[in-house]
């Protein structure tokens, strides 16, 4: 590997694959276990905004901890959207589970806490990476 694409590499590929991967799986897993499409758009519509920030965070070179905490923030959001999915679909999908991974379902997969916790989670890791990744203020933004 080049030392040219090795940043490239930990400012794009790396936040990408770690961000959709996870969104994408959930998404179409759920999908496929409720027999709903709605849990499929969501994890399109979550994917497609995680992409969109992430290249415009890595356009405007933005520093890692900007960059982290918008991405967190933007996942904790989805989630929030997705346990709205769950709390709608949430019959479906615990007869889906029941069905087709009885002996893989613990009945905390399907619950919107669950969702709302983890995006609660996701909340203060960016709102710690917004703090912890602040630039200090220059010479000149001291005197202003």
């Amino acid at each position: 590997m080049s030392a040219a694409s090795s940043p490239l590499l930990a400012r794009w590929y790396a936040p990408l694959a770690a961000g959709l991967l996870p969104v994408l799986l959930l998404g179409f897993a759920w999908s496929a276990l409720a027999d709903r499409i709605a849990f499929a758009g969501w994890a399109l519509a979550a994917a497609a905004g995680y992409a969109v920030l992430l290249r415009h965070g890595v356009e405007a070179v933005w520093s890692r901890g900007r960059r982290v905490g918008s991405l967190c923030l933007w996942l904790a959001l989805a989630l929030a959207g997705f346990a709205a999915l769950e709390s709608a679909h949430g019959e479906i999908l615990d007869l889906g589970f029941r069905a087709v991974l009885p002996d893989l379902y613990p009945p905390v997969f399907i619950r919107p806490s669950t969702a709302l916790g983890a995006a609660g989670v996701l909340a203060a890791v960016a709102a710690w990476a917004a703090i912890a990744g602040r630039q200090p203020a220059g010479p000149s933004e001291a005197r202003a």
